[in-house]
């Protein structure tokens, strides 16, 4: 490639680099587009939900024990701090409630654009892998 070649076909070599630049620009748009992308983000939100659900709950439940053990020595326990713990535990409780309500709004999200981004065939077996039923374990592990 010498400066005369470049001369002669500046025009094609113009036209290529404004070429790339619109792929590179398109690609990610139409990338976003696939129903692989839609699910793989409202299973990011879900997936964000559940921690914020489980950190919530966890707060709450160390909340509640907190109160309990206060309720445990009454005689000893400075009215204020009592009604500060009983209004911890009620807001958890409310923080906890508010975010199971996120969770099923994000667990519909993600039925939904397995319902409209799928084959029916799909269906079931997409719902079982990403949707499954949460049991409450406070255990780590079982044997």
């Amino acid at each position: 490639m010498n400066i005369e070649a470049l001369q002669s076909d500046w025009a094609v070599w113009l036209a290529l680099a404004s070429l790339i630049i619109a792929i590179v620009l398109i690609i990610p748009i139409l990338l976003k587009r696939t129903s692989r992308s839609k699910l793989n983000k409202v299973l990011a939100d879900m997936n964000e939900t559940r921690k914020e659900l489980r950190k919530t709950a966890r707060v709450s439940d160390k909340a509640e024990k907190k109160l309990q053990k206060m309720l445990g020595n009454i005689e000893r326990v400075k009215p204020r701090d009592l009604q500060e713990a009983k209004d911890a535990v009620d807001d958890g409780k409310a923080l906890t409630k508010i975010l199971s309500d996120k969770m099923m709004v994000a667990q519909n999200h993600v039925r939904r654009v397995i319902h409209d981004e799928f084959p029916p065939a799909k269906h079931d077996r997409m719902r079982a892998k990403y949707l499954p039923q949460d049991v409450k374990e406070n255990r780590p592990f079982q044997f």
